[in-house]
């Protein structure tokens, strides 16, 4: 999975550049990237093969681990309920946190989408489930159109009980 470079600070859009340059994936926690650095980082990303995660993102503790669930997150808390309740069903799993702005109509689920190409392609995952606030309806659709060319299922984490039943 993935295992990204943190970033953070006032040279934090330099810093992303450089690491997307040397081939690596990046993590920005804090909110050190302007909406206009965000999308042309992510597109630059996406245009490499890699990934940014966030600006504005939780770091997940034990974000790389073993399970059949990978979580994209998006809200913070919703993130941490999702794994408080994957943790309860004994179904740790990945998590990518793709930051608080990704689903806002600017962003348009930039890095929401290749976090699920990311989970589709790995043989573990059996189920993704999607940790946010429901986004704008052309947001929505835009995901609910990806997420139906996955092979591996996606719910949304109000869903995840009912999931979590066919693992």
């Amino acid at each position: 999975m993935i295992e990204p470079v943190p970033v953070a600070g006032p040279r934090a859009f330099q810093q992303c550049l450089a690491a997307l340059s040397r081939g690596r994936h990046v993590l920005v926690p804090g909110d050190d990237l302007t909406l206009a650095q965000e999308i042309m980082l992510k597109d630059e990303a996406a245009r490499l093969g890699l990934m940014v995660l966030g600006p504005g993102c939780d770091p997940v503790p034990d974000t790389i681990q073993d399970g059949r669930v990978g979580v994209v997150g998006v809200s913070p808390q919703a993130t941490r309920q999702v794994r408080r309740h994957l943790a309860t069903a004994g179904e740790p799993g990945p998590v990518l946190t793709v930051g608080r702005r990704d689903l806002t109509s600017s962003v348009s689920g930039r890095s929401t989408l290749q976090a699920l190409a990311a989970f589709d392609t790995d043989p573990t995952i059996r189920l993704i489930v999607i940790a946010a606030d429901p986004p704008p309806a052309e947001v929505a659709s835009l995901i609910r159109e990806a997420a139906r060319r996955l092979s591996t299922p996606v719910v949304e984490g109000p869903s995840l009980t009912d999931a979590l039943r066919v693992l």
